[in-house]
């Protein structure tokens, strides 16, 4: 590539561009969700928000509530306890955020940290200018800002990964012992927020390290990354001892044999029955989660792969961003050893997320892999343009596709703050009204309507049920006295979702 001129250099030199980046990133998240306090709008994010809220009040679980099948939530535990299915690490990470009131705030600190390394990498593998283009691609995808602007677990793995290349590449460059502790911690932290998708990554980190442990004899260091890690993962053990009161059974293998046995990787479906019976609106979204797990099975997995892979490419280069498909395809000819291994570690995540059922266009799982394939076109074009540069482009010609890059950038940002408005209207407009009822604590039982968006629920509650000012809970006709009568004086209001209205009930 030729030499970026010296204007450029000095101004993406340094450790302020990588701030910005990070600062930049972090910003416009915040203006896809507009809030510091946004709701949560999908199943598995009320999940997280009600785990992430329990860690903040330095407990594990709590107790089981009232009459546990009222307050029935996908992928939360009602018995033996009132708990997420999910590892822990995604809500300790934000735990800090729910403590000070601000729940969006460590999300937000995760996509500007996330954000700075996307530059900081592209920068010291392929130079400036492809550093710059790889952040400006990675940023704007329509997946990344939705699933960034929301609580999701790949949010924390997709920065491990980031931050334990970084360490990695520094260890390999320094062999100073504090990166394999820094790359060790990043991978610990990353399997105890989603196992399964770290454990891919560190198998080819494992073959770099060992090989070069072997050819420097740094055998001490290996011992103390080891220990670094295995003292993180020491925290999934005390989780499960503390959530299902065994080491041996985590939340997640307890709430599968309850509710979703089928839910598990590879390609049978389990017929064994669920051992929670679950209200009508939620077994709809059981059916149709087990007729996804049945359509992976009966498919073949090369036309799986080729749909995933086909919405995936789509997901990073849609709109603006098809030219530089072009270049993506140019670039993993550019990319060099360390590109492709991370483009290698990004094909195995792909590969190993088809033992799982889900549909093609669901993008989240391959969070961890955007700024590998937004890099791969940034080199690409990067090639490209080298001799347009050579020949003497016009000084105005950089000003001006910055420009006009931050201007799609500020459109892609818009779409998707547009988009999340839409999603989450429903869910924003019920909590309002819940917040405005006249008479706290209470308990609102939801009559949800015959159709309905099975994706948002509207039964959703607080880690932290006891001290709640409402209580969130499924309509069961006459079966509500039952509720009613263990609710300790709360008001009783029943909520109509077809007509939007409240109103309060006198049993």
């Amino acid at each position: 590539m030729t030499p970026p001129p010296a204007a450029e250099r000095r101004a993406l030199d340094g450790w302020r561009p990588v701030l910005a980046a990070g600062v930049l990133a972090a910003l416009a998240v915040f203006a896809v969700w507009g809030s510091l306090s946004p709701v949560p709008v999908i199943h598995d994010e009320w999940a997280y928000w009600l785990q992430a809220d329990q860690y903040a009040h330095l407990h594990w679980s709590v107790a089981s509530p009232p009459v546990p099948e009222f307050f029935e939530q996908f992928y939360v535990l009602v018995r033996p306890v009132f708990a997420a299915k999910y590892p822990p690490g995604y809500a300790m990470m934000i735990a800090p955020g729910f403590a000070l009131g601000l729940p969006a705030l460590m999300p937000l600190l995760i996509a500007g940290a996330t954000g700075a390394l996307v530059f900081a990498l592209a920068r010291r593998v392929a130079g400036n200018g492809a550093g710059a283009l790889t952040w400006v691609l990675w940023l704007g995808t329509s997946a990344n800002l939705r699933f960034r602007a929301a609580y999701f677990s790949e949010t924390t793995t997709s920065f491990c990964w980031l931050l334990a290349w970084w360490a990695l590449l520094e260890w390999r460059a320094t062999r100073r012992a504090r990166w394999m502790v820094v790359l060790a911690l990043s991978i610990g932290w990353g399997a105890i927020t989603r196992p399964a998708t770290m454990f891919v990554f560190a198998i080819p980190v494992a073959v770099v390290v060992l090989r070069d442990v072997v050819a420097t004899k740094r055998w001490r260091q290996l011992v103390i990354g080891v220990a670094a890690g295995t003292l993180v993962l020491g925290v999934l053990p005390l989780w499960s001892a503390a959530t299902t009161g065994s080491w041996r059974t985590t939340p997640l293998a307890l709430y599968t044999r309850q509710y979703l046995p089928f839910d598990v990787p590879g390609y049978t479906v389990d017929s064994t029955p669920p051992q929670r019976v679950l209200p009508p609106e939620m077994e709809r979204m059981r059916s149709r989660l087990r007729e996804l797990k049945r359509d992976q099975v009966v498919t073949p997995e090369w036309v799986t792969a080729l749909l995933r892979t086909v919405h995936l490419l789509y997901g990073v280069f849609g709109g603006w961003r098809l030219p530089f498909l072009l270049a993506f395809v140019f670039g993993l000819w550019r990319i060099g050893a360390m590109g492709w291994f991370a483009l290698g570690t990004s094909g195995l995540l792909v590969a190993a997320y088809l033992l799982q059922a889900q549909t093609s266009d669901w993008l989240l799982y391959y969070l961890e892999v955007t700024p590998v394939l937004a890099f791969t076109a940034a080199v690409g074009t990067a090639r490209l343009l080298g001799s347009v540069r050579s020949n003497a482009a016009p000084g105005w010609a950089g000003p001006a596709v910055g420009l006009g890059l931050i201007g799609l950038l500020v459109t892609d940002v818009a779409v998707a703050r547009g988009r999340l408005s839409r999603m989450s209207a429903e869910t924003r407009l019920f909590r309002e009204g819940v917040a405005k009822l006249p008479k706290k604590p209470n308990v609102v039982f939801v009559r949800y309507a015959p159709r309905r968006d099975i994706d948002i629920a509207l039964v959703e509650n607080r880690g932290m049920l006891q001290d709640a000012e409402s209580w969130i809970v499924h309509d069961r006709g006459v079966d509500n006295l039952r509720l009613y009568a263990l609710a300790n004086g709360r008001t009783a209001y029943v909520f109509v979702e077809a007509t939007g209205t409240f109103y309060e009930a006198r049993p």
